[in-house]
């Protein structure tokens, strides 16, 4: 990349980062080594950002930069060269997600009982902890209903959040009658479980949940979980992509690209609606990374007040980017979705050029 810029002094280290860009998606094999190697700056801010932010961990910012390292190619995967934005300025959100959730998912893992971490983790996630353990598709149905029973009926009030106690015998009954009374209605397959069936297959799921938020270094050879032979090593070849993902991939595509007008409008509005100051945190914060404790400086403010505006301009714009996805999609968004939806907004506040004076 550098000897490029050497080179052509006219074009700059964006352009040449979406021509390596273009060249991976056309399978180049050198492409990948000079996209890798050029965000390395950007892996290294990233890990020296969370491991300042996160300082009660066991980890380093060797260990940070290393895991985000090796999820350069999520980054490569997800980027849109059509969409605007930096390569660098996606992968340090893309990035900087990556460890947070990282985090959160360990420490989740670390602290929760088994009731808690049942409780806590998402439908989707249920379905991927699932799928991770190798569990053939009839008893998949199984956990997956036991454990939305569960979810339903075990709704304590008295325990700490995190070290949610085991139900009693009554909420185990309770959740075994609704599990058989309802299993033929969701076309579970499989026989009527007991109280005591019930609680085993839960603790094996908690214990399957732990294991993939928290997964523990092994060998490549140790036997695959839910199978009585082969390793892990013979699921690691890479499966192509059918026809059917991919007319999907092309019809989301198509989508965004119709919706991306409409979004750059209502953002432009939404920011134009902000009082000067506000404006100006914003592009302080995000175009020119100053920290809190900076902008209070420049601001001639404290600390606390900076938080609180830079967070009510963060929710003033989020608020509306809610309202738009919720008339697009026709409800409100999930937890999921809000994330993702905060993780756009802060990539459009990464390039967006905002301006600081009164119209």
């Amino acid at each position: 990349m550098q000897s490029c810029l050497e080179e052509s002094s006219e074009a700059s280290d964006k352009v040449w980062s979406l021509y390596w860009f273009k060249q991976w998606k056309n399978q180049n094999r050198f492409a990948e080594s000079h996209l890798s190697a050029y965000l390395q700056e950007s892996c290294y801010w990233v890990a020296q950002q969370i491991s300042q932010r996160f300082k009660a961990t066991q980890y380093t910012i060797a260990d940070y930069f290393q895991i985000t390292n090796g999820d350069i190619q999520r980054v490569l995967k997800s980027f849109s060269s059509d969409r605007g934005i930096a390569l660098k300025s996606y992968a340090t959100v893309v990035l900087t997600n990556a460890l947070k959730d990282m985090l959160r998912q360990r420490q989740a893992a670390d602290i929760c009982s088994d009731w808690s971490l049942l409780r806590r983790v998402s439908k989707k996630r249920i379905g991927e902890v699932i799928t991770h353990a190798g569990i053939v598709a009839t008893e998949a149905d199984q956990y997956q209903f036991a454990w939305f029973c569960f979810k339903t009926l075990y709704v304590p009030s008295e325990s700490p959040r995190e070290q949610l106690s085991r139900p009693n015998s009554e909420v185990w009954s309770a959740i075994a009658n609704f599990y058989n009374s309802k299993r033929k209605e969701f076309s579970i397959s499989g026989s009527s479980l007991t109280p005591e069936q019930l609680e085993v297959r839960l603790t094996k799921l908690a214990r399957w949940i732990r294991s993939y938020l928290y997964p523990v270094v092994d060998s490549l050879n140790r036997t695959q979980t839910g199978h009585e032979s082969g390793e892990i090593q013979d699921t690691l070849a890479s499966s192509s992509e059918s026809l059917l993902d991919s007319a999907i991939e092309q019809e989301e595509i198509a989508e965004r690209t119709e919706q991306r007008s409409q979004l750059q409008t209502v953002l432009d509005q939404a920011l134009s609606e902000l009082n000067a100051e506000l404006r100006e945190i914003l592009q302080l914060s995000y175009q020119q990374k100053f920290s809190q404790q900076e902008l209070a400086a420049h601001l001639k403010l404290s600390q606390p007040t900076v938080s609180r505006r830079l967070k009510k301009a963060e929710e003033a714009l989020l608020n509306t980017l809610l309202t738009w996805s919720q008339s697009q999609l026709n409800r409100f968004p999930n937890p999921t979705e809000v994330k993702q939806i905060s993780t756009v907004l802060r990539e459009w506040l990464i390039v967006h050029n905002v301006i600081v004076s009164e119209n």
